[in-house]
Parts: C-alpha cells; structure tokens; sequence
C-alpha cells in the first residue's frame, strides 16, 4: 500500500510539474510573438514616417503595400477560449489585414507612436464602439464593422455617392451555422445573442455597387479606399475585403489572397476579378477619415 501511495503521488508530481512546464512554455511562446508583434509594428512605423503629412488614403495604401507577401491564414482571431484582444502582424486574413492597416495609420496620425497606442487602435476599429466586452462585441459581419467604424468617425460609406443602390439582405449565416464557430458550437446562448445582433444588421439601410457597374465608377475610385465584395452566399453580408490600387491606370484588389496565400496586388483589375466569381455580386467602398 505503501509503495502505491508513494507510486501515486509521484505521478502527481510528475503530472503538476508537466502542467506547469507547457503553462511556462505557453506564456513564453505568447511574450515571444508579442515582442514579435512588436518589433514588426515599430519596423513598419518607421518606415512609414517620412509619409505621415501624407493624406490618409495615400498613408495607408502604403501601410497596405508593406505588407505584401505577408502568409494569408484563415481565422487569426479564433486562437483564445475567451475572446481577447489577438495582434498577429506575422500572418493576416482578409479582414485583420484591413484592421492591421488601419491601426497603424491612426496610431501614425495620432503623434503617438507606440505598441500600446497601436493595440488601443485596434481594439476600437474590431469591437462595437470600440469596447471588448465578449465574443459578441466583435464585428464578426463586415458591414456590422462598416456601421459602427463610421459612427466612430474613422471611415465614410461613399457606396450611395458613387451611384449604390440599395443592398437588402437577410442576415444570419452565423447563426445558422453555429457549427462553424467554435465559440457558438453548443453555447445556445451566445447563438441567441448572435441572432438578435443579426437582425439589427439586416434592419439598415446599406448600399452596393453591382459588378456589372464597376468598371463604369472605376474612374471615380481612388488608391487607398477600401473594398468590400458584397456576397452571393445566403445569410452572409460580405465575401471578402482589400484596397484599392491603381496598376496599369486600371484599378486592382491589394489584398490577403487565400487563393494565393499572402497578400497581392490581384493580376487582373477588379471589375474582371469580381466577374469571375460567381459569388460575389458587387462591392461597398469605404474611404478613410482620419
């Protein structure tokens, strides 16, 4: 009995001191890519400093640029049980790479110019007025994000301006498809919430460009707007995001390509991009205010 008990609590032991272990191993790898994180972001500043007195369009096409060929990955915010603030300037999705960008240039134009500042930016632009309070403070629906961003007063709709039409559509892909979402996978109740968030989306007015229209309103867009691809896909608002560049005097998507699996400059111009895909059915356009 003796030597079980004794067996018993070394296995204890053993196990407490393995927990432990990948619990330093843990903390040590997140203070890694946080110093990483940082050092990426002081890199980038730097070198955007000599166009801070550039408008902001122009300041973040570049900030856009210098991010080229950085590793697409699909779902960067989905890495914490609870929802926390997630940097990642190593590897972006389509809509951290809008967030990223913009973040630094508001932390640039701010005259503040540091880590911090840069974290706060970018809590403000991904959570609903600007507060992280829960997985479903996150502007999951991109058009959820458009809303609130300009109430915040970092972005203007030009959609309606540049001949939009109106954009109606049942929102609630998320909630549809609770499986999906690790967070929503068996938390009726975060559904719930999800839902009722969903239906305050599909009650506003928003506008769209169809894309048959693109190439007749591509002399009005301008380098450095953001795009967003309006989406075929039942239930769901926005297929995909990126800036807008001039290549060739044609406008092309500067964006974080799953396809490609980094972020480009797409080959063909946008009109002829959107044209070859059948899911996507036209584009909402966002122009910097700050």
């Amino acid at each position: 009995m003796k030597l079980k008990t004794i067996c018993n609590h070394a296995a204890i032991i053993v196990a407490l001191l393995f927990f432990n272990g990948l619990k330093a191993f843990s903390q040590e790898a997140d203070s890694a890519m946080t110093r990483s994180d940082s050092l990426l972001f002081c890199r980038m500043a730097d070198q955007l400093k000599p166009a801070i007195h550039e408008s902001s369009g122009q300041l973040l096409l570049k900030a856009a640029i210098s991010f080229k060929d950085t590793p697409y990955v699909g779902k960067t915010l989905e890495v914490n049980k609870h929802e926390s603030l997630v940097v990642n300037l190593r590897e972006l999705d389509c809509s951290t790479f809008i967030e990223s960008c913009l973040a630094i240039v508001l932390t640039l134009k701010s005259g503040n110019i540091t880590f911090a500042e840069f974290k706060d930016n970018l809590e403000t632009l991904r959570y609903r007025d600007g507060n992280l309070m829960g997985y479903e403070s996150r502007l999951h629906y991109f058009s959820d994000w458009i809303y609130d961003n300009q109430r915040k007063g970092v972005l203007k709709d030009v959609t309606k301006k540049l001949g939009g039409v109106p954009y109606t559509k049942e929102i609630n892909f998320m909630s549809t498809h609770p499986g999906s979402y690790a967070q929503l996978n068996n938390n009726p109740a975060l559904v719930d919430s999800i839902s009722r968030i969903e239906k305050e989306i599909a009650s506003r007015a928003y506008y769209y460009i169809p894309k048959e229209q693109v190439e007749v309103i591509e002399p009005k867009l301008e380098e450095g707007m953001i795009v967003a691809i309006t989406s075929g896909v039942t239930g769901l608002d926005i297929a995909h995001v990126g800036f807008l560049v001039r290549k060739n005097g044609r406008i092309h998507l500067l964006h974080a390509s799953s396809d490609a699996g980094k972020v480009i400059i797409g080959e063909k111009p946008l009109s002829e991009y959107l044209a070859g895909n059948k899911k996507q059915t036209g584009i909402m356009v966002l122009r910097i205010q700050k």
